[in-house]
């Protein structure tokens, strides 16, 4: 054999480390495949450099798990394309750190599958941007888990878009912030439902900016809760449609004011810096439960910002509107008070309905105007009782019309 007078059956460590590296020139499958795993322990990376790619067809995990580990520097995509699937079972973290770069694009997904998730822990930036994205098909969580953080900058969207979805079990943060932002357009729902939340401390506004919306249908509240507050400034118009609505729930007000001015257009209007704490309190707890109760984003925040609005503290009710009571829930009527109904625009009453009249404590109609009437559609009497009307200043009725007449609950 090799043209030196051993036979393959005859090959040891010895005689393999002894041969010349051209010897091996001339080497076949079924050479390989004859000879014991143990003559392995003498191979060089020039020996591996001089042997002919098929000859890899013969290998099996025992030679694999014999050779020396500095052997896989004379490895090309040749020998990889050519190497059984199954042989892979002997690779270690050594025979990964020294294969060159370039030899990963021979890797398949079935070779992937079959290699310890240990060995995953030789692997960079290099090896992971010259592996053909379809050899992520055989990612498992494990090797995810295994594989060190900065080898995910050799990371592409067909890589994210070949990985499965269970095989994000194993991210971490590390992982997540050294994968090049534009490699998130692979990400899916079920990548990002797979993944462990703490995994989203890696994330930054670029991460976001490049993940399309439906991905965020797998979010969950510890996804969100894990995220940096200024993630969200990647956020494009149209992702917050696609977030569950218990992924709310993970949110506060550090990451909603983070949000893009363009994303905040969506949402309403705000100067978020000028609200006042008790009335950012209610608006955004108005906003978490509308949507986890099935509101889109745009009508939760509308929720949100009319008790935001009901909370606000008597001399800011100068903003309120018709538009902003109609959208109020009716029960944010219950912290009216005097002060807050005398403070706020006649015609913001022109909002009002019969449930937001039937919310309102009594005392609060001390703060009623006539004007305040008259701007009142008619049918908001039906929530008047004995003792609102009890209440109301008597010149407060100068505003009343024959409409309102017969309205009233008694």
């Amino acid at each position: 054999m090799f043209g030196y007078g051993n036979t393959p059956a005859d090959m040891t460590g010895g005689t393999m480390a002894s041969m010349p590296p051209d010897g091996m020139a001339n080497v076949t499958s079924a050479d390989m495949g004859s000879m014991p795993p143990h003559a392995m322990e003498g191979m060089t990376a020039d020996h591996m450099g001089n042997m002919p790619p098929d000859a890899m067809g013969g290998m099996t995990a025992d030679h694999m798990g014999a050779m020396p580990h500095d052997a896989m520097g004379g490895c090309t995509s040749g020998h990889m394309d050519a190497c059984p699937p199954d042989a892979m079972g002997g690779m270690s973290a050594g025979h990964m750190s020294n294969m060159p770069p370039d030899a990963m694009s021979g890797m398949s997904g079935d070779m992937m599958g079959n290699m310890p998730p240990h060995a995953m822990e030789g692997m960079t930036a290099d090896h992971m941007g010259n592996m053909p994205p379809d050899a992520m098909g055989g990612m498992t969580a494990d090797h995810m888990e295994a594989m060190p953080h900065d080898a995910m900058g050799g990371c592409t969207s067909g890589h994210m878009d070949a990985c499965p979805p269970d095989a994000m079990g194993g991210m971490s943060a590390g992982h997540m912030s050294n994968m090049p932002p534009d490699a998130m357009s692979g990400m899916s729902g079920d990548m990002m439902g797979s993944m462990p939340p703490h995994a989203m401390e890696g994330m930054s506004a670029d991460h976001m900016g490049n993940m399309p919306p439906d991905a965020m249908g797998g979010m969950t509240a510890d996804h969100m809760g894990n995220m940096p507050p200024d993630a969200m400034g990647g956020m494009p118009p149209g992702m917050m449609d696609a977030m569950p609505p218990g992924a709310m729930g993970g949110m506060d007000m550090s990451m909603l004011s983070q949000l893009p001015p363009e994303v905040m257009a969506e949402l309403g209007d705000v100067d978020w810096a000028s609200v006042p704490p008790e009335a950012m309190e209610a608006g955004m707890g108005a906003f978490m439960d509308g949507m986890a109760n099935g509101m889109s984003p745009a009508d939760a925040m509308d929720a949100g910002m009319a008790a935001g609005e009901a909370a606000m503290p008597p001399g800011e009710m100068g903003n309120m509107n018709a538009d902003t009571m109609g959208n109020m829930p009716p029960e944010a009527m219950g912290s009216m008070n005097a002060d807050m109904m005398g403070n706020m625009p006649p015609d913001a009453m022109g909002g009002m309905t019969a449930d937001h009249m039937g919310n309102m404590p009594p005392h609060a109609m001390e703060g009623m105007t006539a004007d305040h009437m008259g701007n009142m559609p008619p049918d908001a009497m039906g929530g008047m009782d004995a003792g609102m009307m009890s209440h109301m200043p008597a010149d407060a009725m100068g505003g009343m019309s024959p409409d309102h007449d017969g309205q009233y609950a008694s």
